[in-house]
């Protein structure tokens, strides 16, 4: 919604009005400087409107434009005002002994709508850009906030992983099978992976692909033919960032949300492709009650993307096929 920012409009008009006021009074008679205080009050105030509306359009863009538009438009209400509250007849008769007569008053009304739509947009740019300002102020303090909020959720959990992780090893030793011993290394590692990295905003992709690995053996040991997964990522991709964990929560709602089972296996592909993206692809058999939507996580995902890298991740929804497409960065931000 717009702030038209009535109030400093007023003052800003009143006092440009009285200033003329003061200036003309002394050579014009007391009905026809009020008259002059009226109409500049008006052309003043309506041109700070104009000028409001202009500036917090978001185009065009260029600041430019917004200029032209609103020195075009105080020109306008400058001209509109003239012949709304003057007697044309009786201006053209008093300035009928100037040389040019009326063409000075017109280039008057055109000086005037210049200078005062440069002067009234370079007060309301400075409380746009106070107001922007005030606003990424109080941004940054709310994700300050959140941040060390959760640093200190992160922190007060932390005791559970570091136990189970420790637990997971002295288990480990005591098993001498290998497939128990396996499984129980993929978890280990799946909780060292998130030990390390819970506090990082980006990661490699290298090390989200293996962390991926280990949590897709665990998920195919409860799945087993059930649950089929191709992994097609070049080596230049390898070293390119990405979001902890992002991998894992596309993996996690791809087997929450569809039906998975031996004679119809959910397929997962994961490759990585031109324009630098990574691209996870589900076959689509949703389950009758899908539980909770896979829409908190992809926000949550859009929004780290927004505030990391300014980026937006894609999904495109099939009949066949459910993907999503997420950037990869070069540097952590």
């Amino acid at each position: 919604m717009k702030r038209l920012y009535p109030l400093t409009g007023s003052i800003i008009s009143v006092f440009i009005a009285l200033l003329g006021y003061v200036l003309r009074n002394y050579r014009e008679e007391t009905v026809s400087s009020l008259l002059t205080l009226a109409g500049s009050f008006a052309n003043v105030f309506l041109s700070w409107l104009v000028v409001q509306s202009v500036i917090q359009l978001d185009k065009p863009r260029w600041q430019g434009w917004k200029i032209a538009i609103v020195i075009a438009a105080c020109i306008s209400i400058s001209l509109l005002l003239f012949y709304g509250i003057r007697d044309i007849d009786e201006i053209r008769e008093r300035v009928s002994v100037w040389p040019r007569g009326m063409r000075v008053v017109y280039f008057l009304l055109l000086m005037r709508g210049i200078i005062l739509g440069g002067f009234l947009y370079y007060i309301a740019y400075l409380l746009r850009m106070a107001e922007m300002n005030q606003r990424s102020r109080l941004e940054n303090e709310r994700l300050k906030k959140e941040n060390l909020q959760a640093r200190l959720s992160l922190l007060q959990e932390q005791l559970s992983p570091h136990f189970l992780f420790n637990s997971l090893g002295t288990l480990q030793s005591m098993i001498n099978e290998r497939a128990p011993r396996q499984f129980i290394q993929r978890l280990a590692d799946v909780y060292r992976y998130l030990l390390n990295n819970r506090m990082a905003d980006l990661v490699e992709l290298r090390a989200e692909l293996d962390f991926a690995r280990a949590y897709l053996h665990i998920l195919q040991e409860r799945f087993e033919q059930a649950l089929s997964v191709e992994i097609d990522i070049a080596e230049p991709y390898l070293g390119m960032k990405i979001p902890p964990m992002t991998l894992q929560m596309l993996i996690e709602n791809a087997v929450k949300h569809n039906v998975a089972d031996a004679e119809s296996p959910l397929h997962l592909q994961i490759s990585a492709a031109g324009a630098d993206r990574l691209t996870v692809a589900n076959s689509l058999r949703p389950k009758a009650s899908g539980g909770e939507s896979l829409g908190t996580g992809l926000d949550n995902m859009r929004e780290r993307y927004r505030l990391l890298a300014g980026r937006e991740i894609e999904v495109v929804k099939t009949g066949q096929a459910f993907t999503v497409s997420v950037p990869l960065l070069h540097d952590p931000l």
